[in-house]
């Protein structure tokens, strides 16, 4: 499934598209250090804490359950997310942040920026859930805001 997104300008709203259909969205808060998101029926809520926000929880929509969490190096420009008890790792390709990726032992899914001022590009997904994606496109989003902020 070749999916692309794109933000508004403050990048609080990143669109998901399947061609040109919505197939889902992602809003983010950076005042409450929270998003929430859906993508093909995965209804998704992300909930920052501790210090600098190194950890984030994945909660259902409700924010009732914990569905797995998120956990960054900063520094490293990488993080690993655990959804429904699989570890996937998130770590951008090179120092231009234009791509990164996403990866469990055996499989791989690519996400491209495309634009050089605009927060818009490709993924590529055969095997990784739609609330992986979500988690992901969370953690590009998240990982932008700290670092320029840095």
């Amino acid at each position: 499934m070749s999916l692309s997104w794109k933000s508004n300008i403050s990048g609080t709203e990143c669109r998901i598209f399947r061609g040109k259909l919505i197939v889902g969205i992602l809003k983010t808060n950076f005042w409450k250090s929270s998003g929430y998101g859906e993508l093909n029926g995965h209804l998704l809520r992300f909930k920052n804490q501790g210090f600098l926000n190194t950890v984030t929880k994945i909660l259902d929509i409700e924010g009732a359950k914990v569905l797995g969490e998120i956990k960054y190096n900063v520094w490293n420009g990488s993080a690993t997310i655990t959804y429904e008890d699989e570890l996937y790792e998130w770590k951008f390709e090179s120092w231009t942040r234009k791509k990164w990726f996403v990866k469990t032992a055996e499989e791989v899914t690519e996400f491209t920026l495309t634009s050089f001022w605009k927060d818009e590009g490709n993924v590529d997904n055969e095997f990784v859930s739609p609330a992986v994606i979500l988690a992901a496109l969370y953690v590009g989003s998240h990982l932008r805001t700290v670092m320029s902020a840095a």
